[in-house]
């Protein structure tokens, strides 16, 4: 489609738009071949949008080859992120445990060395700002985040973990790089996040991955409780066999047919 003839269009705009538009559309990531044949675009203007776009986060590439959407686009329009496939497949899950387990439940999405909330079902609140969709928290300190990082390559780990900026929101948030790298790795190997503490003193968290049909992880959702629970027989025969349970069944939903909860770096 043409762009407008505007006095006040901006036709690099346009151009980096309309990118975002073609990943958003296609079912699986684009090589930069492919972007420019739709875009109209030569291979060496898309390549120059698409590594902007991933500098910005708004898009991400895999091997430095396919492009897709990346997690920041989620920042924009959030009654459209209600009504997304992921959101209407995973809100009836996520509610029912909640409701059956009387704690509080948030999906995620992964947003380089941050997470994004997406979805929460509150029963108590431990922070004292507001948990929102949109909101954007350092994936260190968050099962989720763990459960999310974990899924990248031992390489990419390294570098996200390098660029990270460990604060210490508490007296037990990991700020060694070198200890969070072997506590993803302990993440992968387990199938499952844990926040002990370290986002609030009062608070701990499980999380485990829901998978696509690519089998890499398309979102989390973890659990929190009251640190006093941690140590209760209820969270390893009843919590996490639950979560387990849901977890595996949205995965299957979002196309996923391999081992359960299995997560490859």
């Amino acid at each position: 489609m043409s762009p407008p003839q505007e006095p006040f269009f901006i036709k690099s705009l346009h151009r980096g738009l309309s990118i975002l538009e073609i990943l958003g559309k296609s079912p699986h990531p684009l090589t930069i071949t492919e972007i420019s044949q739709q875009n109209n675009l030569n291979k060496a203007t898309a390549l120059r949008f698409v590594r902007a776009l991933c500098s910005l986060g708004y898009a991400t590439q895999e091997n430095g080859k396919r492009s897709s959407l990346g997690a920041k686009t989620l920042s924009f329009g959030f009654s459209f992120l209600n009504r997304s496939n992921l959101i209407m497949a995973v809100k009836p899950y996520l509610d029912e445990l909640s409701s059956k387990l009387q704690k509080s439940v948030n999906l995620a999405v992964l947003d380089e060395d941050h997470i994004v909330f997406l979805y929460r079902k509150e029963i108590r609140r431990f922070l004292k700002y507001d948990m929102y969709p949109g909101l954007r928290i350092p994936a260190h300190c968050l099962s989720s985040g763990k459960v999310l990082l974990a899924a990248l390559s031992d390489e990419k780990l390294k570098t996200v973990i390098d660029r990270m900026d460990l604060v210490p929101i508490t007296a037990k948030t990991i700020t060694s790089k070198e200890s969070l790298f072997k506590e993803i790795v302990a993440t992968r190997k387990r199938g499952y996040g844990i926040s002990d503490q370290e986002l609030s003193m009062d608070l701990y968290s499980l999380a485990v991955p829901l998978f696509d049909h690519r089998g890499t992880p398309a979102a989390a959702f973890n659990i929190s409780m009251d640190v006093r629970d941690k140590n209760k027989p209820t969270v390893r025969r009843v919590i996490l066999p639950m979560m387990f349970d849901n977890g595996k069944i949205i995965s299957e939903i979002l196309g996923y047919k391999g081992e359960y909860p299995r997560i490859n770096g």
